[in-house]
């Protein structure tokens, strides 16, 4: 009995020493993290993939999540590349060539680590000793110096090279004679070098039938990877969906049916083999640095990306999206910096992703769907409703000049016409952001013309209502439900064709430029009409008693507030524009005189605004906006980096007033009131004694839409939705009937 509970006592230390040392051991082993670049690969082939066993168990315990990537060139997987080892925007060009191994011959009297020492001089000495380089390293960065944007290029391999933690690289996209080793643009460091790895002819193999008659040599590289333990980062280009989507025009669409199933069923069995040995404090994951031609063409951009962590499944998000299952390229470095422990470099937009809980692969292919469709037919929409804004206002104005002293049942019928379709237009902004609500997915057209429907509906309805009802009531509407949005989530507005677009990546979250100006001219009718209705009604004058003044003041501040907050608007631009448009708005409203004291006043309290939004920001210690970087750089000394960013808003704003068609609205919108304003009678000083608040009120909405214009990167955006409050209802007073006295029902 004795002899037993020895025996029984020896056998649970050793398995308790077993256990522990094992546990130790898997603590103390490097952490590792192993990206696999699918080139290629979409949304729709991941639709596919994930229904291949045995991977299908594999996808349904990823963590994922779509991916953003805005490039200053073309959606290429080189810019790809270069965006998510910079941790900023950076441009390839041809011209830079492709990696090779040191040894390889460029033509028949010189070697890649020759061609290395012959362009970089004394610099390169060293860098032909790499496992890999990238001779177009120096024309790489020639090409990105003195851009609207700061590249970083090679952050990634510098950073772990600093550490002491060696990076690898794997795979190539080569068909025939042309080498194709754009992943080493990810890994390599800011002198165009990676420390480890293989890129030649071994990661391929001769495949009969296969595209270009090679295939990925799988079994070699799942031999690498496993094998390399002392790397902390693996990148692994994987490209025969590319090839088969670069010769699939050419090939019979059976050919290619077969073809696309052995590329996908190849991809599954070696993601099974190698996720079914990932160690505890191994990151693996699965993205793709650009979609194939066909997801291009049917502008299904979003880019698919998959993490196993042993963290559990979910959707990714970062701090730079604040959207469940979307992230930026721009995230990738943080995440991989993160995973390894190490401090992330200053001055970065990206943030680190994490997964949250509760959402599904499915979940997020619907959410991808819907995105994709919005970007798809968001142009189409846009455009149409824009150049109906414009045929509208025109053929307004000239109704008005040509027959505003004539009379006539015919004429009658078009005024009221046209009255109606400008109270439609007026109605558009709230109509396009309630149309989110609708989970469907329908031709533009069919789109335009249920919001016509709709907008001509509210117009009949208001068309017995005086002009300050009519502007109180739309405005009112239109404010009411992009705060009620906004408090909720902005969930309507990301969605909406005048909301921001996450393919393009310009913005996240918070208030885009299109319903900025449409918040800021809405708010400013809103306080005027609610100004001019207590004059029809009471017979007095709004500042005889404090509580339209209060309600007004009461309305500006919660809007202020929305379009600040770090949760709910961070929109800087739009809170400096609102406090200029509601400060002249107050000052005709109260008939304050703006001389040089006022102007004093409006400056002082915009450098104040300015000032705040910084030092919030500074102090804050959630992720930092856009305010909260520069006054970071500003706090640094970093003034070239400021006066760049200053340079490409610029950039950008003067670009869109060339070329965007919101400029055309803005431009058409300044003559019709130009017209109004001075032709003969001079209708709004007409107007100003029949409805003095409103008019008030439109000088506000001037100084808005000029201060958004001016503040924002695409101010002309802001400018052309802010002046619609005023121009809209300029046009319907100036084509009411001469002998029709409106009632204020």
């Amino acid at each position: 009995m004795k002899t037993r509970l020895v025996w029984i006592f020896c056998a649970i230390l050793i398995l308790f020493f077993h256990t522990n040392c094992g546990n130790a051991l898997a603590a103390n082993e490097q952490r590792q993290v192993v990206i696999l670049f699918a080139e290629g690969l979409s949304f729709s082939d991941l639709e596919k993939l994930k229904r291949l066993p045995p991977v299908d168990k594999w996808i349904g315990e990823a963590a994922a999540g779509a991916l953003s990537i805005r490039t200053p060139g073309p959606r290429t997987a080189a810019n790809g590349y270069l965006l998510m080892g910079s941790g900023t925007q950076a441009l390839y060009t041809e011209r830079s060539g492709t990696a090779y191994h040191p040894q390889e011959a460029l033509s028949p009297k010189e070697t890649a680590g020759e061609r290395m020492q012959e362009l970089g001089g004394y610099q390169a000495q060293d860098l032909a000793r790499s496992a890999i380089v990238f001779p177009g390293i120096f024309r790489l960065h020639e090409d990105n110096r003195d851009k609207p944007y700061s590249s970083r290029l090679g952050l990634l391999g510098t950073t772990l090279a600093a550490h002491k933690i060696r990076v690898a690289s794997y795979g190539n996209g080569d068909v025939a004679e042309v080498r194709q080793r754009h992943a080493v643009l990810f890994a390599m460091d800011q002198e165009g070098r990676v420390p480890a790895g293989d890129v030649s002819g071994k990661n391929t193999l001769p495949a009969q039938g296969y595209p270009y008659g090679v295939k990925t040599n799988y079994d070699y590289l799942r031999e690498q990877i496993q094998a390399d333990r002392t790397s902390g980062l693996i990148a692994v280009q994987l490209s025969d969906l590319s090839r088969l989507y670069q010769l699939g025009p050419d090939m019979e669409p059976g050919q290619f049916a077969r073809q696309y199933q052995r590329v996908l069923h190849d991809l599954a069995q070696f993601l099974d083999g190698l996720l079914s040995v990932r160690g505890q404090n191994q990151l693996v994951m699965l993205v793709s640095p650009a979609v194939n031609p066909t997801a291009a063409k049917e502008k299904a951009l979003l880019l698919p990306l998959l993490s196993w962590s042993g963290e559990g499944k979910g959707l990714l998000t970062s701090a730079t999206t604040r959207q469940s299952g979307l992230v930026s390229g721009l995230d990738v470095l943080p995440t991989v910096l993160s995973w390894l422990d190490l401090p992330v470099p200053k001055g970065l937009a990206g943030h680190v992703m994490h997964s949250v809980e509760g959402g599904t692969l499915p979940l997020l292919l619907h959410q991808v769907e819907n995105i994709h469709h919005t970007y798809a037919t968001r142009s189409s929409v846009l455009y149409t409703y824009v150049m109906l804004q414009i045929v509208t206002l025109a053929f307004a104005a000239l109704l008005w000049l040509w027959g505003r002293r004539k009379e006539g049942a015919g004429l009658s019928r078009l005024r009221r016409g046209v009255r109606l379709a400008l109270l439609a237009l007026l109605w558009f902004p709230c109509l396009l952001l309630a149309e989110s609500l609708l989970d469907w997915r329908v031709h533009g057209s069919v789109v335009l013309g249920a919001i016509i429907m709709a907008g001509l509906a509210a117009a009949f309805w208001q068309e017995n209502h005086s002009f300050a009802r009519i502007t109180l009531t739309t405005s009112a509407v239109t404010v009411a439900a992009l705060l009620l949005d906004g408090w909720s989530g902005a969930t309507l507005m990301r969605q909406s064709f005048l909301g921001y677009d996450p393919v393009i990546g310009a913005r996240f979250y918070g208030l885009g430029n299109e319903y900025e100006g449409v918040l800021i001219g809405g708010t400013i009718m809103l306080i005027a009409s609610l100004y001019q209705l207590y004059r029809e009604k009471s017979r007095t004058l709004p500042g005889t008693s404090l509580l339209v003044p209060a309600v007004s003041v009461a309305i500006c501040a919660v809007v202020l507030y929305y379009m600040v907050a770090p949760d709910l608007g961070t929109d800087a631009g739009g809170f400096l524009a609102g406090l200029v448009g509601f400060f002249v708005a107050f000052s005709r409203l109260h008939g304050w005189r703006i001389g040089k004291k006022g102007l004093l006043l409006l400056a002082g309290g915009l450098m104040l605004g300015v000032i705040g939004l910084m030092a919030v920001s500074l102090v804050s210690e959630k992720p930092p906006t856009h305010v909260g970087r520069v006054a970071q750089q500003m706090v640094a000394g970093e003034w070239a980096d400021v006066w760049q960013m200053v340079e490409r808003k610029l950039a950008m704003n003067l670009r869109l007033i060339r070329v965007s068609i919101w400029s055309k609205v803005f431009a058409v919108s300044l003559i019709v009131l130009g017209l109004l304003a001075l032709k003969n009678d001079r209708f709004l000083r007409h107007l100003a004694q029949d409805t003095p608040y409103l008019v008030n009120g439109f000088a506000g909405v001037i100084a808005g839409a000029l201060a958004g214009l001016a503040l924002n990167d695409s101010g002309i955006v802001t400018a052309a939705t802010c002046i619609s409050f005023l121009v809209v209802p300029a046009l319907y007073a100036a084509l009411s009937e001469p002998t029709q006295e409106r009632c204020s029902t």
